[in-house]
């Protein structure tokens, strides 16, 4: 005999997988350390940092050479996990640490400075600060190579800027995090230059099911990394 489950028990069963989701989400078997899983479990958004983390790993396990970058770096938070995470990686931070640049209209995340970022990530070792204007900051790194960048600054120049730099100098196999690729923000300024940029590339963009609308690619093994230059 069949028992229809009433409307209240579907209710409350759906609320408790729900609850479950929330406070048990997080990968059985991940390849970052215990330190790295307690960090992405307490993170303001758990699918990202664990994103970030497996793409980190991966490029640590496959021995991809090259200097890590974030680029909008607000108050350091992904800074910290970054550096916690690679801390024998050179980390080059890119920001006003002042917000938007004035004339800009924007007025947001303002409150932050190099002093705050640097009681943040307390280990100053291998990272290097380079405030100011992007892409003005990168002058001296015309030469440098990356394994893994992060952007994070909301604009379609902005977000032009840093993929016309870093992605002749990403090395084969290094990956590339675009924050709000799939936020609305700037009249979808991320998605619009990332798509323009992309046209004619070999690699492709994954999508991250994140709250911020994360996307990703990883430069093309066998690619040259310094073409386009």
């Amino acid at each position: 005999m069949r028992i229809r489950a009433s409307k209240g028990f579907i209710l409350a069963q759906r609320v408790y997988h729900r609850l479950r989701a929330m406070f048990l989400y997080e990968m059985w078997f991940p390849t970052y350390s215990d330190k790295i899983q307690a960090m992405v479990r307490w993170s303001p958004d758990p699918v990202r940092y664990a994103s970030m983390a497996l793409a980190l790993e991966r490029v640590r396990i496959e021995g991809i050479p090259g200097a890590i970058a974030e680029v909008g770096v607000y108050r350091g938070d992904t800074s910290r996990f970054l550096h916690e995470q690679a801390p024998e990686r050179k980390l080059y931070l890119f920001d006003t640490f002042t917000g938007f640049p004035d004339g800009n209209g924007d007025h947001r995340f303002r409150d932050t400075g190099v002093g705050i970022v640097k009681s943040k990530l307390r280990d100053l070792n291998n990272v290097e600060f380079r405030a100011g204007i992007f892409p003005e900051t990168t002058a001296g790194l015309e030469h440098e190579e990356f394994s893994f960048v992060l952007f994070d600054a909301d604009k379609y120049e902005a977000t032009m800027a840093c993929l016309n730099f870093f992605y002749p100098r990403m090395s084969p196999g290094g990956c590339f995090v675009l924050h709000d690729f799939n936020s609305a923000e700037s009249g979808w300024a991320v998605a619009r230059a990332m798509r323009e940029f992309m046209q004619g590339k070999p690699e492709s963009v994954i999508e991250f099911p994140d709250i911020g609308g994360t996307a990703m690619f990883r430069k093309i093994r066998g690619s040259d990394p310094k073409a386009g230059l």
